[in-house]
């Protein structure tokens, strides 16, 4: 098999964090370590190059949007998911960003890694 692409996990529970990553392994992709902040993403970032980013998007009272709006511009496909069913105001580069909804089935996480990756 080749190389597993590296996914960005931003994630300010650390419990839920440790699933994404232990579930995104199970799926057959090499999760980074988790970020918790947003500042935490953006030093990753300057060491690491993830092939996609799975952002909360409410990360503890802070939004994810202008992360993913960073990570768009890198051309490292995003996805977001909350609990809630829409995030409203997502700026135009990031209009086709898949939504997924808390708690994400691990179908549901395939398939949007599925579309997001080559």
């Amino acid at each position: 098999m080749g190389e597993r692409h590296k996914i960005l996990v931003v994630e300010d529970d650390a419990l839920i964090a440790m699933e994404m990553g232990e579930r995104l392994e199970d799926l057959g992709y090499a999760p980074l370590e988790p970020a918790r902040t947003i500042e935490a993403a953006e030093a990753l970032l300057r060491k690491e190059r993830p092939a996609a980013a799975l952002l909360d998007a409410n990360l503890a009272g802070s939004s994810s949007i202008p992360l993913g709006a960073k990570l768009a511009a890198m051309g490292v496909p995003v996805a977001f998911y909350t609990g809630y069913d829409v995030i409203k105001n997502l700026p135009p580069e990031l209009a086709k960003a898949p939504v997924l909804t808390k708690p994400v089935s691990d179908d549901a996480l395939s398939a949007a890694l599925k579309a997001m990756l080559p």
